[in-house]
Parts: C-alpha cells; structure tokens; sequence
C-alpha cells in the first residue's frame, strides 16, 4: 500500500458533477466545466471536530457496489494521519471505475479519549467531493467507508488494559528477513504498537466509535458500503494477525489467546455493526484463520468457515463476504514464491465456500508486486487476480491505484511494481468489469 497522508480538501477543483444530489444542492447547467480536466491531488485542509450527532429516519437498505474498486491511498508503512483520499486517478478511468474506498483512521477519527465527538473531516471532504464528481452526467460512483484500527489506533486505546503491546511489522523488515532462534529480534525499524485487540474493553471502546459512525452515515446515501474491522492489526483485514515470534511472545505476555481472538471474530458482527448499522451493506474481510498459540502454528479454516456462515445468518444480503489476497497464488497445486502449497490450497478452498455461500462476494487483488511475481508479468497478473474473483463470484473488484504520480508504467526489470490501475487501458478496464457479477 501507498504512503500518502493528505486529506481531501474541502474546496479544490477535482472531479466534479454528480447524478444523485444532496437535497441541499443544485444540478450543475449544462454549461459546467467538467473539473477532472486538469484535476490535480488536492491540499491538505483544516480539520473541524463533526457537529453534535442526529439520529434520522432510517433508509432503505442500500445497493452494493458493482464493479471496480480504487482502494485508496492507504500505507501499511506510515498512516499517521488520515490517508490521502483522493479522486484524482478515479477521474483518469471514470468510465471503468464504479466505486472508491473512503480511509480513515481511528487516531484520527478519536485522537483524545474513548466517547470524543468524532472528527470526521476526512470523511466528510471526501463524500462532497464525490458528491461533486457524481453531479456530472453519466457518473454514479460508490463509496466503501474503511476505518483502520489496529496499529492506527489512538494511544488511548491502545493503553486500555496495559501498556501498548511491541510487536513487528513484516512488511517495514529490511530484506531478506532476519532468522535466529525464537523469538526473532524485529529490526527497530519495523517495530509497531497496538492494544488488546481481542479484550472486552477494547472491544467495548470500538463498538462505542461504530455507534458514533452509524449515527451520522448509516443514513448517508452517499456512504455505499462500511468495511468491518474490528479485532484488526496490522491491516483493516480482522483476521490478519502478526504470526511471528517477536510478536507472538509480546501478545501472549499481554494476554492474547487464540480463543479469546476467535471470540473477537465471532462477535464482531453482532456487537459492533449489526446494532449500529441498518441500511449500509457491511464487508466483511476474510482469510483462513491462523492460530500461533500451538507450535508449530497451524490453520483453523472451519473457524473462517462458521464466521462467514454467522455473518450471513445476522445480515442476510447485508453481509459482504470479502477477501484482499486474490491472485497471489496461482491455481493448485503451485503456490505463489514463499508460501506452502497447504497454504495455498487453503485460500482456494475459502474462496470456493464464499462462492458457495452465494450472495454479494468481493475481492481486493493482492499487491501488484506479488501479482508480478506469481504470474511472470504485471499485465498476466493483473488479468488473473480479475478473472479468478469473478470465477469465485465477485461483483467488485478492488484495484491498486498508482502508488504516486508522475512515474512511468514499466515491466521488469526495471520495476517490480506496476503503477497501478492507470497503467491499464480503458478496454483492458472494461473487460474486467463486465465479468463481475452484478451486487445483489
């Protein structure tokens, strides 16, 4: 993911117009200038603390997003800030490009303490803008809503019930990889903080922040879909977890079990979301569940498979089942470099349950440099991670947008990473998006 933490700016021409329109607002003339001509990011604005909340009438439950997704522009480096969420790479694809993931922060949402009025600047600059970009004729673009917890969690939190938990973030490890008798020294650079994710009270703490979330957007039209990310770590994926020694001896010294993490999962759903949130489709991340408390570690997949059934039983049609890993392996029996066939073979059997589940299905592609590396080129990469979540039932897609501006799109040697979805034609784009099966 993509280091970038500006925020949406409040008054900057980027894409304008809109189809749905707040009841506030006018339709642009027909004279209006379409402002994705020329568009560039915008600055960074000042941040107000969001009015006193008001509950309204409740809508009808809204429509998933069908298509490709831009998954923003999120770090798993450095958010220290809201991340940048911007329209701009949207408007270079806007025919190919259904929806857009809205990122926020809880530290930046609830810096102070548990029950602070939610700072929602970041948000809300980004649901104007959209609402600008839809005005124009022809467009309809969806937003995802992720807050990230985890190691973007405000201090506060992370101090409830004991001091901030060390623990490593593989991702920021110097290559290759120190190995050494556990548990593995993580490298300064790479050491992160979170809280006891898996405890009551924190729990407690994020439910209240989900009641305060709810409350102002539940009822947004303009707020298409909310990712679930309760119990979450290093990612906003709540079944990802650190699995290394450093990070497994510090967790466990702070209390975490495996069965008080699946306890967590479990009850993410029917604690923090269904009570809170009523008309807006809730994506669910999923992967095989990793247990590190037995050694060696080892997969509990029937755990991921009874979540998933849960969710759908408290949703219905409102749960999304969603995985952010498609097209790092390639199909059995070769798995991608650097992971175990039982491993592979593992996410397939997954992606086959929530195919068989039925219902709406999402996907986020893997990186662009695994995809590189599982499928020899960016383009073969790129093409498969669409075509195997379509397979397994996908009605959206998301996809990396260009890790910065202004850098060419090239294949190896010179680069590993392709710069995201802009490097692919508007026909390419189109292609992906008319296999996807429509959202329920």
């Amino acid at each position: 993911m993509i280091a970038a933490l500006a925020l949406f700016s409040l008054s900057v021409s980027a894409c304008s117009g809109n189809n749905a329109v707040r009841a506030s607002g006018a339709p642009d003339t027909p004279s209006f200038v379409d402002a994705c001509i020329g568009a560039t990011p915008p600055p960074t604005p000042t941040l107000t603390l969001t009015p006193a909340l008001v509950t309204q009438p409740r809508l009808l439950a809204k429509t998933p997003i069908h298509g490709l997704i831009d998954l923003g522009q999120v770090s798993a480096e450095s958010m220290l800030q809201a991340p940048y969420n911007t329209l701009y790479y949207v408007c270079q694809r806007q025919a190919e490009v259904s929806g857009i993931v809205v990122n926020d922060t809880w530290a930046d949402l609830q810096p102070d303490y548990a029950g602070q009025p939610l700072n929602t600047a970041a948000i809300d600059g980004a649901l104007q803008l959209v609402e600008r970009y839809n005005r124009f004729p022809g467009r309809a673009l969806g937003v995802r809503l992720r807050v990230w917890a985890g190691l973007y969690a405000p201090e506060w939190a992370k101090a409830i019930g004991g001091p901030a938990i060390d623990i490593c973030d593989q991702t920021a490890v110097p290559q290759p990889v120190p190995t050494s008798v556990a548990p593995t020294p993580c490298p300064g650079v790479a050491i992160r903080t979170v809280g006891r994710f898996w405890s009551d009270a924190y729990a407690a703490a994020w439910s209240e922040l989900q009641k305060q979330l709810a409350l102002k957007y539940d009822n947004d039209p303009f707020v298409t879909e909310v990712s679930l990310s309760s119990c979450s770590t290093l990612t906003s994926e709540p079944f990802i977890q650190p699995e290394d020694d450093y990070s497994r001896a510090n967790m466990q010294a702070a209390g975490y079990t495996d069965a008080g993490y699946q306890i967590c999962l479990a009850q993410a759903v029917s604690r923090d979301y269904a009570p809170n949130w009523h008309a807006t489709p809730i994506d669910f991340s999923f992967n095989p569940f990793q247990l590190i408390d037995p050694a060696p570690k080892r997969t509990d997949l029937a755990f991921t498979e009874t979540t998933i059934d849960a969710c759908r039983a408290e949703l219905g049609s409102r749960c999304i089942l969603l995985n952010e890993t498609m097209g790092k392996f390639t199909p059995a029996p070769s798995p991608a470099p650097g992971a175990t066939p039982s491993g592979a073979a593992e996410y397939f059997a997954m992606w086959q349950y929530m195919h068989d589940r039925g219902g709406t299905i999402a996907f986020e592609t893997a990186s662009p440099p695994n995809l590189m590396i599982a499928w020899g080129s960016n383009q073969a990469g790129w093409d498969a991670a669409v075509s195997m979540a379509a397979g397994y039932g996908a009605s959206s897609v998301e996809l990396f947008p260009p890790e910065r501006s202004g850098v060419p799109c090239t294949e190896p040697p010179t680069r590993l990473w392709v710069q995201g979805y802009t490097c692919f034609s508007d026909a390419i784009m189109a292609g992906w998006k008319n296999q996807l099966t429509p959202a329920n």
